[in-house]
């Protein structure tokens, strides 16, 4: 289940897409950060906790 997503409005990834997944149901648990440009999914981070998760 996607928590939250965007757009990186500066850095390194600015104008990518970014979500974060509640994956805590799933095979491996925790939280994913996932980050997309174009059709094409480049970085994914994985989290135990929500609590290391800052969302705004």
């Amino acid at each position: 289940m996607i928590l939250n997503e965007g757009i990186v409005h500066s850095g390194e990834y600015a104008g990518w897409k970014i979500q974060i997944v509640d994956d805590t149901a799933g095979e491996t648990g925790g939280y994913y950060l996932i980050l997309q440009h174009g059709n094409i999914e480049c970085f994914d981070y994985w989290f135990e906790k929500k609590s290391i998760l800052t969302i705004n």
